[in-house]
């Protein structure tokens, strides 16, 4: 079974998703997930602890948060994103799957030629997601190493340099197992996951399975030449599925933020779309978005 599951998860690819969809395709990232709740509320969110122990934010009184960015299987949405959080003078800590990395580079989209290095010169960050994201519940240490650690890297290093080490691991799904740690405490690396998610994958893909395309009635209404364009913008707006994710997304933020805060989110257009909101709420409350890096620095004794 192992085998055969390997295979097809191997073979995931930006033409495979492209084929599948955006709803389809999230629905895949989130079929094998746990639920995830905008706090996670577990009791093992360290400020430190030493490698292989879980981080989900930080104890601190300085009103800093973490900002982070999982898979980035659309390049044109990672870029679009960090622009727009880079206008707003905001670092992110970008967690990318090693096969969307490899993606750019042997075949890039047109304009997304070394994203990366892009990417990092306006001052983000990178962490490491594994390479296919497949669910990792059952693999052995050396199953991690080989087959999703190191290719991984591999890539990342071609992509931004031989020295490049990545701030974080975040396994995929958020599963946790004593060969996570394991592989967490062999790399020296901090083992990363997020107290507040953000619902930006989980609102889009239900508002994808809910068809949210403008029905057929309406297409109609629209395609009329006795229908205004300011009519039709309002009838059928092509981005409304995501817009309607921007309320759930801030409602979470508003629900569950605080000082210390990792936030989880994804590279889809909800996420861009709500990007200057998001922004404008942690200017309106004061939070400073900062690098994983930098968040990790702070304790329980730093200011306000």
């Amino acid at each position: 079974m192992y085998k055969s599951d390997q295979r097809r998860d191997s073979n995931i690819s930006r033409r495979g998703f492209l084929r599948l969809g955006l709803g389809a395709a999230t629905s895949s990232l989130l079929s094998n997930s746990p639920p995830l709740l905008a706090h996670s509320g577990e009791s093992d969110e360290q400020s430190s602890g030493g490698f292989g122990s879980v981080i989900r934010g930080v104890a601190t009184n300085a009103r800093r948060i973490c900002l982070t960015m999982d898979d980035l299987w659309s390049e044109y949405y990672t870029l679009q994103i960090c622009r727009e959080f880079h206008r707003r003078d905001i670092r992110l800590t970008l967690f990318p799957i090693g096969h969307a990395v490899n993606n750019n580079l042997v075949r890039p989209t047109a304009g997304h030629k070394n994203l990366y290095p892009r990417l990092r010169d306006m001052g983000h960050e990178f962490g490491c997601h594994l390479y296919t994201h497949r669910v990792i519940k059952d693999f052995s240490l050396e199953q991690l190493i080989h087959e999703e650690m190191e290719p991984a890297l591999r890539v990342m290093r071609q992509a931004l340099g031989a020295d490049f080490t990545p701030v974080g691991i975040r396994p995929p799904y958020g599963h946790v197992t004593d060969a996570v740690k394991e592989l967490s405490r062999q790399y020296h690396t901090p083992l990363i996951l997020w107290g507040l998610d953000s619902q930006d994958a989980i609102c889009t893909h239900r508002k994808d399975v809910h068809n949210c395309d403008c029905p057929e009635s309406t297409e109609k209404a629209a395609n009329s030449q006795m229908v205004s364009q300011a009519a039709q913008a309002e009838v059928c707006d092509k981005d409304r599925c995501a817009k309607a994710c921007i309320e759930e997304i801030l409602h979470s933020y508003e629900t569950y933020l605080r000082p210390g805060s990792i936030i989880l989110h994804h590279a889809l257009k909800a996420t861009l779309l709500a990007a200057p909101a998001i922004a404008d709420l942690l200017d309106d409350w004061n939070m400073q978005a900062i690098p994983l890096t930098e968040l990790l620095a702070y304790s329980s004794a730093a200011g306000a």
